[in-house]
């Protein structure tokens, strides 16, 4: 290579032209086509033409001339059929020597320019020849059928992309929208990519749809499904991204009919197997839209002492672990409580009627009697398999009402306060957190509540449910039968002056509180202040408090065969990720609601909480409605932890989580 001669050399894998201006040190200094002078290593050039330019010509001559060598190159470069050169070298191994070839192509004395044309022709043929190392290779046929397939692939998709974009603007756009074969795949993968986002094995297709539709805007997908009429405004996509399953297969439907047949032709005769309680004056309490009814409670006075009763419905006795009802319950795990309404864990049919502690109805139960001195110190307890009539069934409210004047309801009262402070003396930790409620009516109407503390027909139901379910847990610990308990550890540090009313106290120690888990070795739940501790009570709701009632069963009737401990220990390993995700949707999902109302309430002026002040950023906590944002700040800032601040709701958007407020005043 000497000064003045024209180089073909490769920028970003690309072929381009160049004149050697000098050669020095094993590097070339040339002018490029683009007009630039560039300093290029010597392996990057591919070709160099033996006749050098005269470089006494000025800088518009010389580049004149390169670009008609270019112009040259490319016209040659059109009578190269690189399939039919591919056909005629088959057979030959190796690499492809240009010179001998070019003249195949063009004939005898084949010039610089015929090379550099068959070079720029084998080059971006990419079916049939390989380049490497500066060479050429031919490809096998099993190769170029395999680059023919993958190029085809390509094309496909790529008109997949025209169209596919083309059809989003028409419905982006709302105009009349041509049906084509393509159109159901592309609501499927808009939905999909929707739903499972970066997971979506469609995910590069579909971003490129609509980056080509230009819908970039991160809420554009979600608007987009929604002319379509795939989602609703507020499609809740947290249900197929987790798998929840909200309907029931063929089997479980044809199973829960058949159980409902089955009930009243079987009851007479369980009546004469279980201990009919039907005339005791058995009365439930639940919140007014509560369907799925698990437990009711009773009470006699018997001189001094009391006989409270705690009936629990006999879920377990219709629905066996073999049964389709059973697995798809063992896949769902529990209830599922959403803002929009709740996801049962059995179908209605079962959970709201036949098996639900219906007023008026006989149904089967398993009843727990606790025998108390007048002092509400246990004596004695006993568990039964019955049968049951609630006489009443009362809302929290109507049995607040009924406290002060009804004397069985006075009584539980004041055993429920009892039982608490005897909790609490063991170690039990209270710590009054108020409870947002978030209730969205069909027509989408949202309403949000706090409820400040437990009321006291919630204090009589809870301090009854947490005793059966320590009882029930001491009774199948002492015989000796599995059962998953729930364990908690102490908190990691406790917080003085929780546990009264400082909702700022309160939520720094909630913060330390270890997590509950499940275990087959019974523990202390230092929440609850209780060893061992399990539940029994929610088997409509929850599919382990089930598991829990069948262990039970086993200990009360001997043709009950009971779960063994390496069973549990498994199904703790389900329910565990089950729970989480349940959770996280649970939470997802309330936070949506909340943040659909605020959009509603921006540029309001709330109160906040001081949780944390570090020197970036302080978290707060809106107490109208117990929502956690945070905003920057500085060392300077004068927000102390525990103090109260007033910030403006700036902006709020469900779809996207997101919440941002201002301080109100400085």
């Amino acid at each position: 290579m000497k000064p003045g001669s024209i180089i073909t050399y490769f920028d970003s894998d690309k072929i381009t032209c160049g004149i050697c201006l000098e050669v020095k040190e094993n590097r070339c200094h040339l002018l490029s086509e683009s007009n630039r002078e560039v300093n290029l290593t010597l392996s990057r050039i591919a070709l160099c033409s033996p006749r050098p330019l005269n470089l006494k010509l000025s800088r518009e001559e010389l580049l004149h001339t390169l670009k008609n060598t270019i112009r040259q190159e490319e016209e040659l470069k059109t009578r190269v059929n690189t399939e039919e050169l591919w056909n005629l070298l088959q057979g030959e191994e190796g690499y492809v020597d240009l010179s001998p070839l070019a003249e195949i192509v063009f004939g005898a004395g084949a010039s610089s320019a015929h090379i550099a044309a068959l070079f720029r022709a084998l080059f971006e043929d990419k079916v049939h020849f390989k380049f490497k190392e500066g060479k050429f290779k031919l490809h096998s046929s099993q190769q170029v059928q395999q680059i023919l397939m993958r190029l085809e692939r390509e094309a496909e998709r790529e008109r997949e992309l025209e169209e596919g974009s083309a059809w989003l603007k028409q419905v982006w756009g709302e105009l009349p929208v041509k049906d084509t074969s393509r159109n159901e795949y592309y609501r499927m993968l808009l939905r999909e990519l929707a739903i499972f986002g970066a997971e979506s094995p469609h995910h590069q297709q579909g971003r490129e749809l609509l980056k080509r539709a230009n819908l970039t805007d991160p809420d554009a997908l979600f608007a987009l499904l929604v002319k379509l009429g795939e989602f609703q405004e507020d499609e809740n996509i947290l249900l197929p991204r987790y798998g929840i399953p909200t309907q029931w297969t063929e089997a479980a439907l044809k199973e829960t009919e058949a159980i409902s047949r089955a009930f009243n032709a079987q009851h007479a005769e369980l009546k004469k197997k279980r201990r009919d309680l039907t005339s005791l004056e058995i009365f439930s309490i639940d919140s007014e839209t509560t369907r799925d009814i698990d437990d009711a409670l009773s009470i006699e006075v018997k001189g001094t002492r009391y006989d409270v009763g705690v009936h629990i419905t006999d879920v377990a006795h219709y629905i066996t672990p073999d049964s389709h009802l059973n697995r798809e319950a063992q896949e769902r795990i529990a209830s599922l409580y959403l803002p929009e309404g709740k996801i049962p864990m059995f179908p209605p049919l079962l959970s709201e009627d036949t098996l639900s502690l219906v007023e008026g109805k006989d149904r089967l139960a398993l009843s727990l009697s606790i025998h108390f001195d007048s002092s509400f110190e246990i004596k004695e307890f006993n568990l039964l398999p019955s049968v049951i009539k609630v006489h009443h069934r009362y809302s929290y409210t109507e049995s607040d009402t009924k406290i002060a004047s009804d004397k069985n309801l006075t009584l539980l009262f004041h055993l429920a306060q009892h039982l608490k402070k005897t909790r609490i003396k063991a170690g039990a930790l209270f710590l009054p957190i108020p409870e947002l409620i978030i209730k969205v009516s069909p027509q989408r109407a949202i309403q949000v509540s706090k409820r400040e503390r437990e009321t006291p027909s919630e204090l009589i139901v809870s301090e009854l449910m947490i005793l059966t379910n320590w009882l029930c847990a001491c009774f199948l610990r002492d015989r000796g039968i599995p059962l998953i308990y729930r364990n908690q550890l102490e908190p990691r540090a406790m917080v003085e002056g929780a546990g009264k009313d400082n909702l700022y106290l309160n939520y720094r120690q909630r913060r330390l509180l270890n997590r509950a888990t499940l275990s087959t070795t019974p523990d202390t739940h230092s929440n609850l202040g209780l060893k061992p501790y399990s539940t029994f009570t929610s088997p409509l709701r929850r599919y382990l408090d089930l598991i829990a009632q069948r262990q039970l069963k086993s200990a009360l009737m001997e043709d009950k065969r009971p779960y063994s401990e390496e069973e549990l220990q498994q199904r703790i390993v389900d329910a565990e990720l089950t729970h989480t995700t349940i959770n996280q949707v649970q939470e997802q999902r309330h936070r949506y609601w909340l943040l659909k109302y605020l959009q509603g309430k921006v540029g309001e002026v709330v109160p906040a909480l001081v949780l944390t002040h570090s020197l970036t950023h302080c978290e707060l906590l809106l107490t109208d409605y117990l929502l956690e944002v945070s905003i920057p700040s500085s060392p300077a800032d004068s927000l102390s932890p525990g103090s109260t601040i007033l910030v403006k709701l700036e902006s709020a958007n469900a779809k996207r989580g997101i919440i941002r407020v201002v301080p109100a005043l400085r």
